[in-house]
């Protein structure tokens, strides 16, 4: 058994190893003695591409030298914990999903970074971007800091609403009613497009009807809450909204629902703002100049859209914390969050941006954006999440395809979500 465990130890530390030298852009520093390598556990994709040039520029201007790992999202997480937990400190900071921050902070994992923000963030930051980087949720102490402003917006077909003397919709009622009329009157059209695939992509899907509706998936005891009135009206809304979508919904992902949108399939749906390239684009796009943005509709509530920033933090095992806040200062700087976002790394956390004219010219969607994030809602604040997601979202499928009715459902829902809390 011994022997055992130490061949695990030992894989451990080789894949750890390993992660850190496969550097996505800038050469590892093998150094002088003394000198101060930061490394960066960073999202693969647009992000980290970002992320890696401008830590050339950090490099070249401050003379620190900066490491980017780029990883998968799955990846990421487990190598961000493994690194802590065997206290290798092979990071220096890491990139967080925001729904993370409760396991990684409650875990203590993170550096508590208010010593070096005594006076808190200057005011130009969204607050509801810094409220995700506090544990407990937008009071306590934080943890990491706002990166990237990710959030949900409303997308919806301008020439389908003018022709049908509609104004775009406020409520989901509104929705409701805009969705029948274009179901009914336009052939090959669908008035809107549900994401109904089990597990995150319906919970991602359904959490701002829900939240419309004043639902909160855990009360103020931390007990769960989705068969509750507010839970029943959104999911009859929600299986409304089913009927109003394509056939074959309740399979529908990211890549069904961007066809439907791209192809003019459909009239209205929730996307993420990177979908905003897919509908521009006239190469594979037949709804060009044809789509517009709003915050997502509220009812009970106008506070509906799910707010998903990437966010960056500190490891506690990390030998250089001096140098990795320094790092961190200047990433979400005003100028270094401009420069990302130009090379396509995502939206910043900072409101001035979203009104700078060089940004706005290269991205129209950006004072929807701000809307959204300002009336943006954050998923519940429990290291849980991710089981309480995939029950969750099991039964939400189940209720979508017709095998639960909806009290049903969301009773079991409850129940099990319930257990995973205790």
């Amino acid at each position: 058994m011994l022997k055992r465990n130490f061949v695990l130890h030992m894989f451990t530390v080789v894949v750890l190893m390993t992660l850190v030298l496969a550097a996505c852009g800038v050469n590892a520093a093998s150094g002088k003695s003394g000198e101060v390598t930061l490394t960066i556990a960073a999202r693969a994709g647009a992000m980290g591409d970002a992320l890696t040039e401008s830590a050339k520029n950090y490099q070249e201007t401050k003379g620190i030298k900066v490491q980017v790992v780029c990883m998968p999202y799955a990846e990421l997480k487990e190598t961000a914990v493994l690194d802590v937990r065997n206290n290798a400190g092979a990071y220096d900071l890491v990139m967080l999903d925001d729904p993370w921050m409760p396991e990684f902070s409650e875990g203590d994992l993170l550096a508590n970074l208010d010593e070096y923000f005594t006076g808190g963030l200057d005011d130009d930051f969204t607050e509801k971007c810094v409220a995700l980087c506090r544990n407990p949720y937008g009071k306590g102490p934080l943890f990491a800091l706002p990166m990237i402003g990710n959030v949900t917006m409303f997308y919806y077909r301008t020439d389908l609403l003018e022709k049908y003397n509609q104004s775009p919709p406020k409520t989901w009622d509104e929705v409701i009613k805009i969705a029948e009329i274009i179901t009914r009157e336009e052939p090959d059209t669908y008035g809107y497009v549900v994401r109904g695939q089990r597990g995150n992509p319906i919970v991602a899907d359904y959490l701002p009807v829900f939240w419309a509706y004043g639902g909160e998936v855990l009360d103020e005891n931390m007990q769960p809450n989705v068969n509750s009135e507010a839970g029943i009206k959104a999911m009859e809304t929600y299986l409304k909204l089913k009927d109003l979508s394509p056939k074959g919904t309740e399979t529908f992902d990211s890549d069904q629902i961007a066809t439907a949108l791209t192809q003019g399939q459909i009239a209205m749906t929730i996307a993420w703002p990177s979908w905003v390239s897919q509908v521009d684009n006239p190469e594979s796009s037949k709804v060009v100049g044809k789509i517009e943005f709003l915050q997502v509709p509220g009812q009970a509530k106008d506070s509906a859209a799910m707010i998903g920033n990437w966010l960056i933090g500190v490891p506690k095992t990390s030998r250089n914390k001096e140098q990795a806040v320094a790092f961190i200062k200047w990433a979400i700087s005003k100028e270094t969050q401009k420069e990302m976002a130009l090379m396509g790394g995502g939206a910043p956390t900072r409101k001035s941006l979203y009104n700078d004219p060089d940004l706005t010219a290269k991205y129209r969607h950006y004072p929807a954006q701000l809307a959204a994030l300002e009336h943006s809602v954050a998923r519940p604040r429990t290291p849980y999440w991710s089981q309480v997601e995939d029950v969750w979202g099991l039964y939400l499928s189940q209720i979508l395809a017709g095998q639960l009715d909806i009290d049903e459902g969301l009773n079991k829902a409850n129940s099990e979500i319930r257990k995973i809390l205790k």
